[in-house]
């Protein structure tokens, strides 16, 4: 697969923490940093979820939901995401 570059901005303030906390992590590259970091987010998007599913599913009645259920389910979820706050979105 294909790499896709990004550019960021930062203050001087978090560019200096990157910088060191790269270092201190023995990244070989910013880039590398960059890559852990949001490895790690997704997993904790992947976490989250997981734990909102297995909450759903306590008391629920077995068997598959139906068609017009699922749909319910989508739209409740794309709901949930969208009021999510994110963090540091300045």
């Amino acid at each position: 697969m294909k790499a896709v570059s990004i550019n960021i901005s930062l203050n001087p303030e978090l560019a200096e923490f990157a910088r060191a906390d790269s270092q201190a992590h023995a990244f070989d590259s910013m880039s590398e940093y960059m890559r852990d970091l949001i490895r790690k987010r997704r997993q904790e998007e992947i976490a989250a979820d997981m734990a909102y599913l297995e909450q759903s599913i306590v008391g629920a009645p077995l068997g598959d939901p139906s068609d017009a259920e699922m749909t319910k389910i989508i739209k409740a979820q794309r709901r949930i995401r969208a009021r999510k706050p994110h963090a540091s979105r300045s």
